[in-house]
């Protein structure tokens, strides 16, 4: 059947985030196509909650405009009469489908339509252009829009959009560019239907669920077991190639049959997916997460000494401390850090063989006898510090060498900081909170703020994120908070 032979509802929603299971409708707009008759219906939606900051500047939908709408309870009937045997049109369709699946659900009304997505259906279409978003679309067809980022104004840009394609492909071919745009991901053996349908093509973290083994009078059990906890730049395609892969066996293959359940939160960018991802896997301990997981207090080394003699010849002049012990104001100026005790002594270890370093001076061997040699002495591993044939100023400016690409950098700014981090392509983002290395927190609204009392505690991957990325964010970005 051909695009136009058939009844269309070209939808679109505004609402009060991106989130379809917590956040609300607040406007929807439709046009219905039957053959040559064209119809709209729009109304606001009162979504029961407060409209964010952020959401109002971007759709110019606020509260008050809202406060005497219908609720959707009052629109369902009458909506689902409108949109009953067509089929549902939406550019990103996912986002749309899904906001009114979990709407009629809360009224106690099945939505499962079918469904076709013009994000998709472009794609198919102009595989040589890299965007098909609403705006690209616009620019590249020369459309206009009276009321951009309103539902019935989006609605009738993607109606124009048809119309165009309509025009300028052969039916045959548009057929076939609507099939594959149509098509949808069927879920595992033991998982809902529908339930990868509205995985979004969005940055963020996605969690695996399993089904709890049977309790005991002893350990009673929770409903679900936490199989996997996993980040993605985009969510959708990372989630979907766990369960289309060509696993043949071990524990990839047995983590996706034992999936009951995906869930997952989106994020600004890939900064919020990762500190997110090892906040999350620490909280949850997943099954199959084999890093970023707890296993004891990471650690750090630092002097007792420096350079010269403060610490006489077979004396300890590094030592380990447990960094949950340390004020992270007081991280600058330690070495490391490193996950675990057993990092940090395989590090040594590596030290005294790479610069002919005392195993006792640098804490890894006993001090049984204050001016015994260390074992390294016998093979010339070390020079004999331990023992006074080395002056120890001459062994420690040999360890700072050593020591000086492990120093952990003073933290940049004078206490806590707020980064912004936006999302590619819109006017919302996240704010993350930071103090001396540490994650406190994030919000996706400037009105938000951290809890009283947030205090900053010391996490390995966390500091090995903001490492590696806060170097790479632009200036205006991180703030005083």
């Amino acid at each position: 059947m051909s695009l136009f032979d058939q009844p269309l509802a070209i939808v679109d929603l505004e609402t009060t985030g991106g989130d379809p299971r917590a956040d609300r409708v607040t406007e929807v707009g439709v046009v219905l196509i039957d053959g040559p008759r064209r119809s709209e219906w729009s109304s606001l939606v009162n979504p029961g909650v407060s409209i964010p900051l952020s959401i109002q500047s971007f759709t110019g939908i606020s509260d008050d405009m809202v406060a005497a709408a219908p609720r959707f309870a009052d629109l369902a009937e009458t909506l689902a009469t409108l949109l009953h045997g067509r089929l549902f049109i939406a550019h990103n369709a996912r986002f749309d489908h899904g906001f009114l699946r979990n709407e009629f659900a809360r009224v106690g009304l099945d939505f499962a339509p079918r469904v076709l997505c013009t994000v998709r259906l472009s794609r198919a279409l102009y595989p040589h252009f890299p965007r098909h978003g609403l705006d690209a679309l616009m620019a590249r067809f020369d459309l206009s829009c009276e009321a951009r980022h309103r539902a019935i104004g989006d609605a009738r840009l993607v109606r124009d959009f048809l119309d165009i394609v309509a025009r300028d492909f052969p039916a045959a071919v548009l057929d076939a560019a609507m099939d594959k745009a149509g098509r949808t991901v069927a879920a595992p053996p033991g998982m809902a239907p529908g339930a990868l349908d509205e995985v979004p093509d969005a940055p963020g973290v996605y969690l695996f669920y399993g089904e709890a083994p049977a309790s005991t009078d002893l350990l009673p059990s929770a409903s679900e077991l936490p199989l996997y906890v996993g980040k993605s730049r985009s969510l959708r395609s990372r989630v979907l190639a766990h369960f289309t892969g060509s696993h043949k066996g071990g524990q990839a293959a047995r983590m996706v049959r034992e999936t009951r359940r995906v869930d997952w939160v989106e994020t600004a960018g890939e900064l919020g997916a990762l500190l997110l991802e090892a906040k999350l896997v620490k909280q949850l301990r997943p099954l199959y997460n084999k890093q970023l997981r707890a296993s004891g207090p990471a650690v750090a080394l630092a002097l007792r000494g420096g350079p010269g003699n403060e610490v006489a010849a077979g004396g300890v002049a590094l030592v380990m401390v447990d960094l949950d012990r340390v004020a992270p104001q007081q991280l600058g100026g330690l070495y490391g850090p490193f996950r675990s005790r057993r990092d940090a002594m395989a590090a040594l270890r590596d030290m005294a063989t790479a610069w002919q370093l005392c195993p006792k001076r640098i804490g890894l061997q006993g001090q049984e006898k204050r001016t015994a040699a260390c074992v390294n002495v016998q093979i010339k591993r070390c020079r004999g510090v331990c023992c006074g044939r080395e002056d120890p100023r001459q062994h420690d400016l040999r360890m700072m060498s050593a020591l000086d690409g492990l120093r952990v950098p003073e933290w940049p700014w004078p206490g806590r900081v707020v980064v912004r981090e936006r999302r590619a392509g819109t006017n919302g983002g996240e704010l993350h909170w930071l103090s001396h290395w540490c994650y406190l927190g994030s919000a996706a609204d400037e009105a938000d703020a951290l809890p009283p009392g947030t205090t900053a505690r010391f996490d390995y991957d966390h500091y090995r994120i903001l490492r590696r990325h806060l170097d790479a964010l632009p200036g205006d970005a991180i703030e005083p908070a």
